[in-house]
Parts: C-alpha cells; structure tokens; sequence
C-alpha cells in the first residue's frame, strides 16, 4: 500500500510547508482519552478505593503502583515495536486502534467492582483493572504520541501541533473534572457513596474510546510504515540505550519524570485537600474550581503559542515549574483552618487555579515538542526516526514517578493516620489523617519536587539555532541518498 510522505521534500526541509489545520485538529482530538484518564483516575482512584470501598490506603497504593511499573515496562517496547512495524494500517495506527477500543470498558470496569468483594477480592480487581487500563493506554497513546512527532519536520510548526492536542486534552480534562462533580458527585456526600462511580466510568469510558477512534481513523491517510523486524536498526536494548546516551533526551527525561511525581501526588490528594483541609464541600464550587484550572490552561495554550516563535523551549519550561511551585507553597501556607485565607473560601482557590493553569499548561505544550526535536538529533546519529522509542522512554518515566507518587502518598497517609489521635481517621467516610499532613502532601511536597525538577532541564541545550542546524545537515543528506 502506498503511504503518503510525511516529511517535506529535501529541497523544501529547510522551510517545510506547515501540517493542515484540519488534520491539527483531528489529532488533537485522540488526546482526550490521555487526559480524561489521567485527570479522573488522579482525582479518585486513591479516594474511590480507600474512602468509599474501605481499602486500606496501603493496599489501594501498592496496587495502582504494580499497574502502573507494568505499564511503564511496557512503554518502551510499546514505542520500538512501533517503530520497526510494516502494516498496511501504519506502523502506529495498528497500536492505536485495538488501544483505543479498550480504554474505555477497563476504565468502567475499574470503577465498577463487586461491591461483595472482602478485601482480598477487591485488591485482586483493583490489580487487574488498573493493569488492563494501563496497558491498552500505552498501546494508544505512546504510537499516538510518536504520530504527532512525525506529522510534522518543522521547529515551530511542532510545538503549533502540539499546543491544538493539548487544548484537545484541556477540553476533554476541563468536562471530564467539572461534569464528574455536577452530575455524579453534587454534594459531599455522594462522593462518599458507591452509586455515582460505575456510572461516571461508563459515561467518560464511552467518551475516551470515541476520542481514540476519531484521533485514530482521522489521521489514517498520514500513516507510515517502519521497516520491519529485520531492518537495520538496533534492537531494544540497544535501542534504549542509545536514547539514554542523548544528553539533550536525558535532560528533559529526568525533569519530567520529577515533574509528574510532583504532578500526579498533588491530583492523588486533590479530593483529601479540598474535602478535610480546604472544608470545601458542594460539587459545584468543586466543579467550578476545577473548571477554573483548565479554562486557564486553555488560555496558556496560546500564550505559549504566541510565546514560542519569540522565546526558547527550556525558557518556557522553566517559568512554568517555578510558576506551579509558587502557587502550591502559597496552597499550604494562606489556605487552611488558622492560615491567611481560612477554610471554606473558594475564590482564593478559584484565582490560583486560573493562574496555576496559565502556567502549567506550558509543561502539556514544551516537552513533547522537545522529544521531536530530539527525534533529529538521533536521526543525524542513525539514519533512522525513532520517534516511538523516546515517547516509550518517556512514558516508561513517567509511570514510575506515577506508581511511586500513589505509592508514597499511600504510605505517608498511612503513617500520618497514626500520627493524628483520632482513631476514626482513615475508616471509610473520615479523613484518611488530621488535615495538617493533607496539606502538606498536596502542596508542598509537590513544590519541592517541581523545583528539583527545574533544576535538572536547566542543562538542556538544544535550542532553535541548533535544531535549525541539524535539520538541513538532515535535508542534505536526504538529498543525496534520494
């Protein structure tokens, strides 16, 4: 079958023409079911097994931590068998089908166990749904992730790409956060109830294979094909290794695996900080500052946007890890019983949602924009695109830093409830440990790792100049090898 070209002819590599619109858009869509899982299973998984369904949080932690070391074992190889596949639907159209027609029946299932179930059972079901869900999103998304690399060649045009996807995921995210709330959980009381759970998993499970279909049947005539399991090309240890000797790729790999520890603790805490340490309780002020959150990520987008022709990717990565830090000290320190703001007053948190959106949005849009020019720099060293490995690679961090997130915060709520002398906290309906130690997990300790993950991009050095660089040297030697 013939695939369409996806990079520029050489002559034109230099000012490659810029993707469609359209086909921006089509591809932004399939971010949603990315982002709808993730903002839905950070916001209550933890709580919806330990809260409502009375699993000690060391259990609930120790079992979404094993889904997500099985996915991240499976990320990389997901990405270097993508890269190498021939197929006549694309070497990641392939993955991204079957993934997406699963996603969604894992995640109903997982909010939908037995309620007969005694602990060991509901243990066993949490295991085995979490690990499915996970699995069939790394089939989707790290060759979902790969595609939108290759779609296009150009510095700049990348990061467009990149920013449409993420105000797809906003989109799916800013519904999925504020609609869970209003429509299954408007008051207090319903979040601590069964009911409202396998119908959110069945609603927003029907939304992310859908999603996934359209990402995936609407960017169809853009597939290519890799060069097969026999092809020239280092197999996947080497393969991994070689990624991890790029100095640029390790640089943001690092940060980013820091940034989501910091990211995925601060959303596994968010219903134990805004229920016992904000005194916040009506699903729609919930709904609301959520909304907040994402209407303002939405707008970041394309501040970013307008930034990025003008500034530096690692400039923009940087003041958006030093941006989210301030705002979650500033959520432990002014908000809580004796602080600045007190409890039970949403504005403070509805204002620093908006401006946390404005600057955490930048982190959705720079990295993955990064990996594609990175992309060229170990084109330049082997010949070969190996989009999938480096997203694999990435992903592979990032669920580790998520396992080990819900693995922490399991283990501290578990120490921090025998530290607090109630003996009702951490029974089904009570706060899980006195409020002091919520706020700490969902504010600081996040900040502090967000700086350590400053820290560690500020060696990144791959900036327009260089990739400009790479990119003819690689037009050059399309042009005689074509």
């Amino acid at each position: 079958m013939s695939m369409p070209a996806l990079s520029p002819a050489p002559s034109q590599a230099a000012d490659p023409v810029s993707l469609p619109l359209y086909v921006k858009l089509l591809y932004g869509v399939g971010e949603m079911p990315i982002t709808v899982l993730m903002v839905l299973s950070g916001l209550f998984m933890l709580f919806f097994y330990n809260s409502v369904i009375g699993l000690p949080s060391m259990l609930v932690g120790i079992g979404l931590a094993s889904s997500l070391v099985v996915d991240a074992l499976l990320d990389p190889y997901i990405g270097h068998i993508s890269d190498r596949t021939c197929h006549r639907l694309g070497r990641r159209h392939v993955f991204m089908l079957p993934g997406a027609l699963v996603v969604g029946p894992s995640f109903f299932l997982l909010f939908s166990p037995p309620r007969s179930l005694g602990h060991t059972g509901m243990f066993v079901w949490l295991l085995a749904c979490s690990i499915a869900l996970r699995a069939s999103s790394a089939v989707y998304r790290i060759p979902y992730l790969s595609l939108g690399a290759e779609l296009s060649r150009d510095y700049d045009d990348r990061t467009k790409t990149m920013a449409i996807r993420t105000m797809f995921g906003l989109l799916g995210t800013l519904g999925a956060s504020a609609l869970s709330f209003l429509i299954f959980f408007p008051a207090t009381a319903d979040r601590l109830h069964y009911s409202g759970y396998p119908r959110m998993g069945l609603v927003f499970g029907a939304v992310m294979t859908v999603a996934g279909l359209i990402g995936t049947l609407g960017t169809l005539r853009y597939r290519t094909s890799g060069g097969g399991k026999d092809s020239a090309g280092p197999h996947f240890f080497s393969g991994f290794r070689i990624a991890m000797q790029n100095r640029y790729f390790r640089n943001i790999w690092l940060s980013t695996t820091v940034f989501f520890l910091a990211v995925v603790l601060n959303f596994s805490m968010a219903i134990h900080y805004f229920t016992w340490y904000a005194h916040i309780g009506r699903g729609e002020i919930l709904s609301l500052i959520q909304t907040s959150f994402y209407t303002g990520a939405l707008g970041g987008v394309v501040l970013w946007m307008a930034l990025a022709r003008r500034t530096e990717k690692r400039t923009l990565y940087i003041m958006s890890a030093t941006a989210s830090a301030i705002l979650l000290f500033m959520a432990t320190f002014l908000i809580g019983s004796g602080k600045f703001f007190g409890t039970g007053h949403p504005l403070p948190l509805i204002i620093g949602h908006v401006v946390g959106g404005i600057f955490a949005s930048a982190v959705w849009v720079v990295p993955a924009s990064m990996i594609a020019d990175v992309a060229d720099t170990d084109e330049l060293a082997t010949g070969l695109r190996r989009e999938g490995i480096y997203f694999g690679i990435m992903n592979f961090g990032e669920k580790i830093a998520a396992g080990g997130a819900l693995l922490f915060a399991g283990g501290l709520l578990n120490v921090f409830r025998k530290l607090s002398p109630d003996a009702s906290f951490g029974t089904p309906g009570h706060p899980p440990a006195a409020a002091s130690y919520v706020g700490l997990l969902y504010g600081v300790v996040p900040a502090a790792l967000l700086m350590v993950a400053l820290a560690l991009i500020l060696p990144y050095g791959l900036n327009r100049r260089k990739a400009h660089d790479i990119q003819n040297k690689l037009a050059a030697r399309r042009g005689v090898t074509e």
